[in-house]
């Protein structure tokens, strides 16, 4: 009777026997450094399509507001918009109150040299709480300039091409006028004055009226 033999199978074979699991094959290195790469390239890809995308929509709404601003214009928000929609249209609750405006005189210096000639500046401010139409042409204007109850000069008197300029002056708006006066006299219909002004520290007034509208006195003196 002979002996069973290996025939058939080398030596040191290692199959599995039928119907047992397979051992799993080892991955290299280089293969799992591939996998590695690949997976760092899709997560870039994807956060670069989320930051795109911010960016986008964030663009879309920021674009109304400079659009705005570069107009001198700011963005109103939606209930902004529907509160201006249901203004649009009502009639303003003020009127002008005359009251309210006020006309004010001044002088550029206190006192002046014998080289030195007055700058006079009358100031009309509307210090009510509604727009007023006014008269601030030089139809309206007068300089008075006294000496105790001697008028001195009077920018009437000699007043020509005299002309109105209408203006909408808003609550707290102002506008301003100035003349300088040339240290001489004046007479009604401009009649000829020897005399000029006396000098060395004599004291004067100054008033200016706009319309209806008159200036406390400001004094100043000439040197």
């Amino acid at each position: 009777m002979g002996t069973t033999g290996n025939t058939g199978r080398g030596k040191g074979s290692s199959a599995a026997p039928a119907g047992s699991p397979g051992r799993t094959a080892k991955v290299s290195a280089k293969v799992y450094r591939r996998r590695r790469l690949v997976a760092l390239v899709l997560a870039l890809l994807v956060i670069g399509a989320l930051v795109a995308g911010g960016i986008f929509v964030a663009g879309l709404l920021g674009a109304g507001s400079q659009d705005a601003t570069q107009g001198g214009t700011v963005a109103k928000s939606s209930t902004e918009k529907a509160k201006s929609a249901a203004k649009a249209g009502t009639p303003p609750s003020a009127v002008c109150d005359e009251a309210g405006i006020k006309v004010n005189a001044s002088v550029d210096k206190p006192s002046y040299a014998a080289d030195e000639k007055p700058v006079l500046t009358l100031q009309v401010t509307n210090s009510g709480k509604a727009n007023c139409d006014i008269n601030v042409g030089t139809s309206q204007m007068e300089f008075v300039i006294t000496s105790g109850e001697d008028i001195i000069f009077n920018s009437k008197f000699c007043q020509a091409d005299a002309t109105d300029l209408v203006k909408n002056l808003a609550p707290g708006a102002s506008e301003k006028a100035n003349m300088v006066w040339q240290l001489n006299r004046t007479a009604p219909d401009c009649a000829k004055v020897v005399s000029v002004p006396g000098r060395g520290g004599a004291t004067y007034a100054l008033v200016a009226t706009l319309g209806k509208w008159s200036s406390e006195k400001v004094s100043f003196t000439l040197q």
